[in-house]
């Protein structure tokens, strides 16, 4: 977990009792970005998809306990992949299901969740890689944080329009 200072977010595990403020989180996200592209017809089962290792939460500074942001690793058993990123395949996880509402943006939410998330994958000795579609302002962020592009791929999933978005695949930046 994060250690939070006065303005710092606060980083916590995801509860059972989070989950519909998480889904209300995204629903804005999804509202204002499109993120998800596709809603959910179970947005709180799509939050934990198979294989999830861990997640977390976000708290805006101030708000004492007002969701504002989620992330998870999934354990992704891809071995291409795992290649790309140099672990092996059962070492890896991916950052996943990354959001923050969008009255909390700016406030170093997304940085603090990526930042336990990555401490939790490597403090378990596993490698985590993210996707993310090209040109979203989440992919500037990664590149800022020190992400490692491995791959520029076509999606495996499709627009509303039916159109195929590429995709940037990155790998987290080494622990400090």
């Amino acid at each position: 977990m994060s250690a939070a200072g006065p303005a710092d977010p606060v980083v916590r595990p995801r509860t059972a009792a989070d989950l519909p403020a998480c889904v209300s989180a995204l629903a804005a996200v999804h509202a204002c970005d499109g993120y998800p592209t596709r809603w959910p017809a179970d947005p709180a089962g799509w939050l934990a998809p198979p294989g999830t290792a861990a997640a977390w939460v976000a708290q805006a500074p101030g708000r004492e306990g007002a969701v504002a942001g989620h992330v998870a690793l999934v354990r992704t058993p891809d071995g291409a992949l795992a290649a790309l990123a140099g672990a092996a395949p059962d070492a890896l996880v991916t950052v996943s299901r990354l959001f923050v509402a969008p009255g909390a943006r700016g406030r170093g939410l997304a940085t603090s969740l990526l930042a336990v998330a990555v401490a939790r994958a490597a403090g378990g000795g596993l490698s985590a890689v993210l996707d993310v579609v090209e040109g979203t302002p989440a992919a500037a962020l990664y590149e800022r944080l020190g992400w490692r592009l491995l791959e520029r791929r076509t999606a495996g999933w499709t627009l509303l329009d039916g159109r195929r978005p590429q995709e940037l695949v990155y790998a987290a930046p080494p622990a400090p």
